[in-house]
């Protein structure tokens, strides 16, 4: 029953997907982490149906990669877009951990978060443009999963920057390490998956991706917010989702 209201506050809190609301004490939100693979697996889903509607109506690849992109604000509620808006004018603000953690706060967006934001959105549209033509269902899954599945290895790895909120509830060792070994698991059934479909290199070349990226952004995190925080896994969440798309777009035919 606890898994059950950890999925529903799951899904409340990183999409827009209406659910009965459930109380969030720490004991139903214990697995909400766990949820977020199938949060990017559903997401995925609904990516293959844009496409899917995209060729059966002829909609030109750029209206396609629009909606492609559009939906990924849609169904989150913008909610990683904002961690990764947030993180950005901490970045830029070039002050010390407790200046940035600040900026964090700040629900304002300065002008380095929109012209970012932008970039990013640049990106993303044209990798989505970029595949209209090699779009296939597990690719989506992939992205969206992965990169929700690699965002719990920054939560089980990298330290909470602060003693409140729900990232510091798994700042305990045994939670982290409950994680840690879900987050091993999805990956290697995420890893044989894709050893099974396309092959031993394209199964090693994203794993290696990833991998590399979560050690820069573990590092970076700790060397200057002073540890983790909801917007910086928001960040992560981003970043990982905007590598995979790059990727499947420039090496369509590596997976």
């Amino acid at each position: 029953m606890n898994i059950l209201k950890s999925f529903l506050i799951c899904i409340s809190m990183y999409s827009v997907i209406p659910v009965p609301n459930i109380s969030w004490h720490e004991k139903n939100m214990k697995y909400i982490f766990y949820m977020l693979p199938f949060l990017g697996i559903f997401l995925g889903l609904l990516e293959y149906g844009i496409y899917i509607t995209a060729h059966y109506f002829q909609i030109s690849s750029i209206l396609y990669a629009a909606l492609s992109t559009a939906l990924i604000v849609f169904y989150t509620g913008g909610i990683h877009l904002d961690g990764y808006a947030d993180t950005i004018d901490a970045i830029f603000c070039h002050g010390d951990k407790e200046k940035r953690q600040q900026v964090l706060k700040d629900s304002n967006s300065g002008a380095f978060a929109v012209i970012y934001t932008i970039t990013y959105f640049m990106i993303i549209f044209a990798a989505f443009e970029n595949m209209y033509e090699n779009v296939m269902l597990y690719k989506l899954i992939f992205i969206f999963t992965l990169s929700r599945i690699f965002v719990l290895y920054i939560i089980a790895y990298t330290k909470s920057a602060t003693e409140s909120g729900l990232l510091y509830t798994f700042s305990r060792a045994e939670n982290k390490k409950a994680l840690l070994i879900y987050a091993y698991t999805a990956t290697l059934f995420s890893a044989v998956l894709i050893y099974f479909i396309s092959g031993l290199i394209p199964a090693v070349i994203i794993l290696l991706i990833l991998v590399i990226i979560s050690i820069i952004l573990n590092k970076y995190f700790l060397k200057v917010f002073g540890g983790l925080s909801g917007d910086l896994a928001g960040f992560s969440i981003s970043i990982y989702e905007a590598c995979l798309l790059l990727y499947f777009s420039m090496f369509s035919g590596g997976l």
